[in-house]
């Protein structure tokens, strides 16, 4: 990286001569007339505007024109203004007006009675004492002609003090401005130094730079991707741009990795036929979501990069399965969602399925897919009761049960009519419920039990409101045994008492993990130890704990006293770094603020694996996230407060 001071003059002579372009990653030129003038008002004072980010770099990249007309392209390779394009462009307009692209000059003017930069009006045009800036500028200004053109004597009192303003405005060419260039040949690397540069209000994702590079070398591209956009937004599925770029990526044959949808080998051509899959591929896929897997709308995925793998598979079959592939493509679909499989290392997962799809065939292909969604899970391990416990509503257990309700037609225990995801009624909007009511758990209970999955239930919202803060022992007397049924709520009424609750959340995720080990096509629960996993893997946190029947119970006192604002403050060590984080003894995930895997984890291993992949990606990341992070009160490992 290279810094140097430069004369603010010669880097818009630059810019007007090709030298200096800009990269289609850039926004368009947004600034007002008034930013303008504050421009030349902060020059003319002295003040600091800030630094140019110019990228050298050896790749062909594709450039948008620029605001000003070009006069020359360079002759040796340009420079790419990553940082500074408004402020030049600025510069330019009034340093040579005819280099509006648009042909609509601006007229900037200095008054040089009271030392201000004006954009005039009609009227204020014709004042003689208002100098038009663009005169000031050029090289060889004459100010005593300036100022006797204007029909100041050379006598009056103030011609001296004005011809000194005057010259004060021409030095604003001298200026000196710092200017950073930035050396690097890796496309996703100056993406991601161009999104933190350009993070006010909403901040830029990659996702975004690649469809603005796409727009400038396809000129109806960004209409034809915006249209099919509000397609999937008017049927409940939108998506975002990075899981649609991904699988565009991929049916263009770049891989995952979609900053190579860049590349200066894809054309114009390559763009539109990559584009015109990705629309055929995804009406499939969301056609089989909907339809196959009830997945009423997009919010309902755990990611939506689940789409992926089933519009991948259906475009390359021409959207045709075998007998027998939708229910394993269905079961594929809810094991991602369950166990989270795109967390992490998403296109390097996505590169894998994606050749898998080329290659395999059959049962073959599936459970090799289903094997790779399982995680560190064994493919056909049952899920246990206690792994549904300190499970929430932001689990994505939590949303499959949402999908067993709406595939099994349950019915609203008040109004006996089958829950839909879109009522056109407001009052028939589904809601979770605590089965025992918040308000008569909260001080007898931990969080961790009464706002656990095994105390929800799906309602309608007047139901909600009808049952309020009554206890299941008064409220379920006047409903449905099989209304209750349906949302696997034990037939016990014994259990429906205060003093049972915990008897009852224990039967409940008995039947909670049957309910989603039919979903995910896994044994049912039977009582029995759970099947291991693979000696080579390590287990995930939850397993751990379901290995351990003496596990403590959150949360202590002790660990209530650890709590900041944030969290549990916890920190490790790796590869000569300090990553600090947070851990919610509540949920048990671990939120990384800044820094290598910043970022929402369900897990501390998640956590503990996204910061050995960002700090060292050539290693196995697996990590035991209990042994990985130190709670940085005490200095203990994670796990003593587990």
């Amino acid at each position: 990286m290279g810094l140097a001071n430069e004369k603010i003059i010669s880097q818009v002579e630059d810019l007007l001569l090709g030298r200096v372009v800009i990269p289609s990653i850039q926004r368009d030129f947004v600034w007002m007339r008034p930013d303008v003038r504050d421009l030349f008002d902060s020059l003319y004072r002295g003040y600091p505007v800030g630094a140019l980010l110019l990228w050298k770099t050896n790749l062909t990249v594709p450039f948008k024109t620029a605001a000003v007309v070009q006069t020359a392209k360079s002759a040796h390779q340009p420079l790419y203004l990553l940082d500074g394009q408004q402020r030049l462009t600025s510069l330019a307009w009034v340093y040579r007006p005819e280099s509006k692209a648009d042909g609509r000059h601006i007229d900037l003017r200095f008054d040089v009675r009271t030392e201000e930069f004006v954009n005039p009006s009609a009227v204020q045009r014709k004042d003689p004492l208002l100098i038009p800036v663009s005169t000031l500028l050029q090289e060889n200004v004459q100010f005593y002609q300036v100022l006797r053109k204007a029909e100041v004597p050379m006598d009056d009192p103030d011609f001296d003090t004005w011809v000194q303003r005057l010259q004060k405005v021409h030095n604003i060419r001298h200026h000196q401005i710092a200017v950073i260039t930035y050396e690097s040949d890796d496309y996703e690397e100056v993406a991601e130094l161009f999104a933190r540069l350009n993070k006010g209000g909403r901040r830029l994702s990659k996702g975004d730079l690649v469809y603005s590079a796409i727009a400038a070398r396809w000129s109806d591209g960004l209409d034809t991707m915006d249209a099919f956009h509000q397609e999937l937004q008017d049927s409940n599925f939108a998506l975002n741009r990075e899981a649609v770029l991904r699988l565009m990526s991929l049916l263009a044959g770049t891989g995952a990795h979609h900053i190579k949808l860049i590349g200066a080998e894809v054309d114009e051509a390559a763009l539109k036929e990559a584009w015109q899959a990705t629309e055929r591929a995804l009406r499939f896929a969301i056609d089989f979501l909907k339809g196959e897997c009830s997945i009423p709308r997009s919010e309902v995925l755990s990611s939506p990069n689940v789409t992926i793998v089933p519009a991948l598979l259906l475009h390359h079959r021409d959207g045709k399965l075998r007998p027998g592939e939708a229910q394993l493509l269905r079961r594929w679909v809810y094991t991602a969602m369950a166990f989270s499989h795109y967390s992490l290392q998403v296109e390097g997962k996505l590169d894998a399925e994606a050749r898998l799809i080329r290659t395999r065939e059959g049962e073959d292909l599936f459970a090799e897919l289903i094997r790779r969604a399982s995680g560190t899970r064994s493919r056909d391990s049952a899920l246990h009761p206690r792994d549904l416990e300190q499970k929430y509503s932001t689990h994505p257990f939590f949303k499959l049960l949402y999908i067993a309700a709406l595939r099994g037609t349950a019915r609203d225990w008040a109004t006996n009519i089958a829950i839909s995801d879109q009522p056109m009624n407001s009052s028939a909007k589904i809601e979770y419920h605590h089965v025992f009511p918040r308000a008569r758990v909260q001080g007898a209970y931990a969080k961790e039990e009464w706002n656990s999955l095994a105390n929800l239930a799906f309602v309608t919202g007047q139901t909600n409101k009808m049952i309020s803060s009554r206890l299941p022992a008064d409220y379920m007397a006047g409903i449905a045994p099989e209304r209750l049924a349906e949302q696997w709520i034990p037939g016990d009424p014994e259990l429906r008492s205060m003093e049972r609750f915990p008897d009852f959340l224990a039967a409940r995720r008995r039947l909670l993990a049957n309910v989603l080990n039919e979903l995910l096509g896994l044994p049912a629960y039977t009582g029995q130890a759970a099947t291991r996993r693979d000696a080579d893997e390590l287990p995930a946190d939850e397993e751990v704990i379901a290995e351990e029947p003496t596990a403590p119970q959150l949360v202590g006192a002790e660990v209530r006293d650890l709590r900041t604002a944030l969290g549990v403050e916890i920190h490790a060590n790796y590869e000569g770094r300090r990553i600090d984080a947070y851990y919610d003894p509540s949920s048990r995930t671990v939120r990384i603020p800044s820094g290598p895997g910043r970022g929402l984890y369900d897990t501390p291993s998640g956590a503990a694996v996204a910061v050995v992949h960002g700090l060292n990606p050539h290693v196995n990341p697996n990590r035991n996230g209990w042994s990985f992070w130190t709670v940085t009160a005490t200095g203990q490992l994670l796990q003593s407060i587990r």
